[in-house]
């Protein structure tokens, strides 16, 4: 006759169980909604787009000023531009400006690195920690198929919204041409 007891259990047992499932549903959608950030900010169709038009600017340069651009000394794996800095190295200065500017393409960095980014992987953490987390997510990519190239580079483009991209930038030393 006496149920307080069973009915006390009974709650007990309903709130552990829910409780439970609710720890299981965070623990399982909070990662997704770091995902769905990173997804958002890293390699989107616009960004590639974006990277893809100064990895066409850079090629378009005189041979000379690019096969510069992407030549890199001995023991250094990537060169950084603030801004519009790369526009220096660059052919057509007043339109490497412009695009870079904030009219247009909004851009805060650029970073030339090998092709395979191994290397910039091992020295992510002397990067800032949006730069650094984002190399950190970038893959490895492997040079195996491109030995028609003699420069083999990657651009890395951040953009001042946030935005991050790469493309690779294949140069033949002899030509000057590209992939597309």
């Amino acid at each position: 006759m006496n149920k307080k007891g069973f009915v006390l259990v009974e709650t007990i047992v309903t709130a552990v169980f829910v409780l439970g499932l609710f720890a299981f549903i965070i623990a399982n959608i909070l990662p997704l909604i770091g995902d769905y950030d990173r997804m958002r900010d890293y390699d989107s169709i616009e960004s590639i787009y974006d990277a893809h038009l100064i990895k066409k600017m850079i090629l378009k340069s005189d041979e000379a000023r690019t096969v510069n651009l992407v030549k890199f000394p001995s023991g250094q794996d990537y060169y950084i531009f603030q801004g519009t800095d790369i526009c220096l190295y660059l052919s057509n200065k007043n339109y490497c400006k412009k695009l870079l500017s904030r009219d247009y393409l909004d851009v805060k960095k650029i970073i030339i690195t090998n092709f395979n980014t191994s290397a910039l992987k091992s020295k992510a953490s002397s990067f800032e920690r949006a730069t650094a987390e984002y190399i950190k997510y970038m893959p490895k990519y492997n040079n195996a198929p491109l030995q028609d190239y003699t420069y083999q580079r990657r651009i890395i483009v951040q953009f001042n919204d946030g935005r991050f991209a790469n493309v690779e930038l294949l140069l033949e030393a002899s030509s000057g041409g590209d992939t597309c």
